[in-house]
């Protein structure tokens, strides 16, 4: 543990702001004692904590498969980058000044194939390569505001140095980078996925699905994930500049990102509905059902028509009534969907519709939560009226 003094001069001594910091090295740590080094040895314990959460996805597959391609993109530093993939809506990815990169469900759910994949790692790397967290860091430790809330964290709790810097890694507070650190990791991402021969349109394709679902928010301001970017629009123009001037296209890897992520559709869409995001929620999946064409299309006419159920504006719920019929139609229709459209099909008074999806519903779905319920219904409807 630090001690207060310490604690103090190590805040307190701040590098002349005219010094550069270096591009990190393959295998490089930072020299003991120094503010690197206590920043490392924060995110190592906000990293302990993270193997251990709940929210972590653990198939093995698909970490290898994510890992894979993590070390194709970063090449020399493959042994310095560690992949978290955690189960949660909306697209974000960070990584840390150790080499923890972690990528939300909600990013996988939004990207199309290892070419947008590649891209953004190879985004995310650049802010550890460039040693953005450091800038961070010290550049925060110049502020009032930064001193009052570490002095709280630190000793109003008991706890030292670490634990406080800890907290922070947590929250992400340091992994926040300035709109020039965005651009810069941009150019670097996409010059270290171009150089694996990843397409190199793949950051057009996500940037204008990104800004297509950032224009749907109503309040008049980017979404909380975009807050500290560049303008999208302004990002998407700088990706089109840099694929027009690279020439040529490259691999996309559509079919493998399919196969690795396909399993995993129907919880990342639940999540991604559970934002109740739903104008944005309707962009994403909606666009998602046009790309993905015949495939998985059940699954995603299904939640296409639960996003504008859940969401019930003037017309919403009499076209989630027509997508729930249309999606009761395909092979890979989820056992929800007969039931959403038994429950349309009873309060319309179609009995005999009604009887059959019900049924259809718990021949799929024997040990649901609310198979009582739906036996009550059957029961209810066979009566005689």
């Amino acid at each position: 543990m630090i001690g207060r003094a310490v604690l103090l001069a190590l805040l307190l001594s701040t590098p002349p702001l005219a010094s550069a910091i270096d591009s990190a090295r393959a295998g490089q740590r930072p020299p003991s004692g120094s503010d690197e080094d206590e920043l490392w040895y924060a995110m190592e314990r906000a990293e302990q904590e993270l193997q251990q959460s709940p929210r972590r996805i653990r198939d093995v597959a698909l970490n290898a498969y994510v890992g894979g391609v993590a070390c194709k993109v970063v090449d020399d530093f493959c042994s310095d980058v560690r992949v978290y993939l955690i189960d949660q809506p909306g697209f974000n990815a960070s990584m840390s000044p150790n080499g923890m990169l972690v990528v939300w469900s909600g990013a996988l759910l939004r990207l199309r194939d290892e070419a947008e994949l590649a891209l953004l790692i190879g985004h995310e790397f650049a802010h550890f390569r460039e040693r953005h967290s450091l800038k961070q860091w010290r550049k925060a430790k110049r502020t009032t505001a930064f001193m009052a809330t570490f002095g709280v964290a630190s000793y109003g709790g008991g706890v030292g140095a670490a634990g406080a810097l800890a907290g922070m890694a947590g929250s992400a507070s340091l992994l926040r980078h300035s709109r020039s650190a965005e651009r810069e990791a941009d150019r670097i991402g996409f010059a270290a996925a171009v150089a694996e021969g990843y397409d190199s349109g793949a950051g057009i394709r996500l940037w204008q699905r990104l800004l297509a679902e950032e224009e749907t928010v109503r309040r008049g301001k980017p979404a909380p994930v975009f807050a500290s970017h560049p303008d999208t629009a302004a990002r998407l123009a700088d990706v089109q500049r840099a694929a027009h001037l690279h020439g040529g296209m490259g691999k996309r890897g559509v079919h493998a990102y399919r196969e690795a992520t396909a399993a995993f559709l129907p919880d990342w869409l639940e999540g991604e509905l559970s934002r109740r995001r739903f104008d944005a929620s309707i962009e994403a999946i909606g666009r998602l059902r046009d790309d993905y064409g015949d495939a998985q299309r059940g699954l995603l006419t299904h939640f296409l028509a639960e996003a504008h159920r859940r969401r019930a504006r003037d017309g919403d719920l009499a076209l989630a009534a027509a997508l729930y019929a249309e999606a009761t139609t395909l092979a890979d229709a989820p056992a929800a969907a007969f039931r959403e459209q038994a429950l349309i099909q009873r309060a319309a008074g179609e009995r005999d519709a009604a009887i059959t999806n019900f049924r259809r519903y718990l021949q799929l779905e024997p040990a649901a939560d609310d198979a009582a319920f739906i036996a009550a219904y059957l029961q209810e409807l066979a009566s005689p009226p």
